[in-house]
């Protein structure tokens, strides 16, 4: 008997974190674009776009919790996760498109249709990305060799992230022509003509009294973040495929467990360290998707330069890469606990300070925002290593494995905190009089917009921090649990 896990191969990691750069496509497409074009291109209220976002995330309550059960009683030859891959790839590829559509329609119509495509993509979102991160607890026994999973995961899928981040300069470069076109026919000034070229839409805007530009810039980024969906829709079922065939499912449940929702639940809600990890991620994607709501906000209305949000995107992104790849020697070192402490503390200190930088300070603003960045990258692959670890200690005091749901609650955390956020975000927009077809803001908006980049998610960051005082499954215990599990099962083979 050979109380060992195996490990994986370079390629079967590559293969994994393929996925997530698929996953990236769509839900960064959604995450960092959906509120601004909702509001700045298809013309619906911020508070009505952000009560949409909320209503798909009650949904949610219901659809991850459902795929996760189902896919815990999934038996297929490829495995439980693995099918949900190629099965949903196309329609959540479909659904990507379709958000991004625009029918002409009167307002209500305009909220139904863009309720309906964004529930839609967020329940085939689900049936990927759900059992996709439930496939990492079931590749290996070894936590160590999880967290290096994670981290292949979620350095691909920032790579999904950084190709994302440049929609803004895809957008303006596909309608910059079109633009420049109108501005000629129209005999507007030469510095309306400076300002298209800087892709300052507001202030060319300013110098056109007939209101037409307006019209003609929204019309053609109507059309470019449709392109851009397509394509992102088409090389995401790509490499899902590839995810599919790289990957290996060799986890199994025990061979007498029998199907028991009940038991399932209990054991889920009887883990104190996995009830700590579910509020923890509903705080954080809480904080991650109001700061992200904003950016391109921020950049358009208060620093002038509507291209400076792809700058902090990418920089962003750059920065999220790097610091993932510290997650591995830090947990070598210390306990994964204290590692996403610190690094939460760290990192809520220095978001807070975004708030510092005037509309000049343009390194203070990127290097407070690539400092935060790096400091909050190691607990991203954590998260989900420790959720696999909850699984396991359930196992290991219950006899019963249930994976999938165990991660469809982390997801539904995920989404949640998602919507709460852009909800927030509209609602307090709104609150300022913040209105998204206006040439300029308000000084309670300006405001607004700033808190919501910089202070408020920094104050829920250092409230993570604060919640892993209460975590207490520490490495020891989890070694320990991995190797009775794997007598356990080589016990019964």
């Amino acid at each position: 008997m050979t109380l060992k896990a195996p490990k994986l191969s370079f390629r079967e990691k590559l293969g994994y974190g393929l996925g997530d750069t698929a996953c990236h496509f769509a839900w960064d497409m959604a995450g960092m674009f959906l509120f601004f074009f909702f509001t700045d291109v298809y013309g619906i209220s911020a508070a009505m776009a952000g009560t949409i976002m909320l209503v798909a995330r009650v949904w949610d309550a219901i659809s991850d919790p459902l795929i996760g059960i189902i896919s815990d009683r999934t038996n297929t030859k490829w495995g439980k996760f693995r099918p949900y891959m190629i099965w949903f790839a196309i329609p959540m590829g479909i659904s990507l498109v379709l958000l991004f559509t625009t029918p002409d329609y009167e307002e209500t119509g305009k909220v139904i249709y863009a309720a309906i495509m964004y529930l839609l993509l967020s329940t085939t979102y689900t049936a990927v990305n759900l059992p996709y991160s439930a496939l990492s607890g079931v590749m290996t026994a070894d936590s160590a060799e999880r967290t290096e999973l994670n981290q292949y995961r979620f350095f691909l899928g920032f790579i999904g992230m950084f190709i994302v981040s440049f929609t803004m300069v895809f957008k303006n470069y596909l309608i910059m022509d079109e633009v420049l076109l109108y501005a000629q026919n129209a005999n507007l000034p030469e510095q309306a003509f400076a300002f298209i070229q800087e892709h300052n839409w507001g202030e060319a805007r300013l110098l056109d009294t007939s209101g037409g530009l307006k019209d003609i810039i929204v019309q053609h980024e109507r059309r470019a973040f449709q392109f851009i969906a397509i394509i992102m829709a088409i090389l995401g079922t790509v490499l899902l495929v590839l995810s599919f065939l790289m990957t290996k499912e060799r986890i199994k449940p025990p061979a007498n467990q029998k199907s028991n929702l009940t038991e399932d639940l209990k054991n889920v809600f009887g883990v104190q360290a996995w009830l700590i990890l579910f509020i923890l991620g509903i705080i954080t994607f809480v904080l991650i998707n109001i700061q992200g709501a904003v950016i391109n906000q921020y950049f358009k209305y208060y620093i002038g330069n509507e291209n400076g949000a792809t700058l902090l995107y990418t920089a962003t992104t750059v920065s999220l890469i790097i610091g993932v790849l510290l997650a591995t020697p830090l947990t070598k070192r210390f306990e994964k606990r204290d590692v996403y402490l610190v690094c939460s503390a760290v990192s809520g200190i220095l978001t807070m300070a975004l708030y510092l930088p005037g509309k000049e300070d343009f390194y203070m603003l990127h290097t407070i925002n690539i400092l935060s960045k790096i400091a909050i990258a190691p607990t991203i692959p954590l998260l989900w290593s420790m959720i696999a670890d909850t699984a396991d200690f359930s196992e290991w005091k219950n006899r019963r494995r249930a994976t999938g749901l165990f991660f469809s609650a982390t997801t539904f955390a995920q989404k949640i905190g998602g919507g709460i956020a852009v909800a927030l975000a509209g609602w307090l927009l709104t609150i300022a009089n913040y209105d998204g077809e206006a040439i300029q803001q308000t000084a309670e908006s300006i405001l607004a917009i700033k808190l919501s980049f910089s202070v408020i998610p920094g104050a829920l960051y250092l409230l993570t921090a604060g919640l892993l005082f209460w975590y207490k499954l520490d490495d020891k215990q989890v070694e320990q649990i991995k190797l009775e599990l794997i007598a356990r099962r080589e016990s019964t083979e």
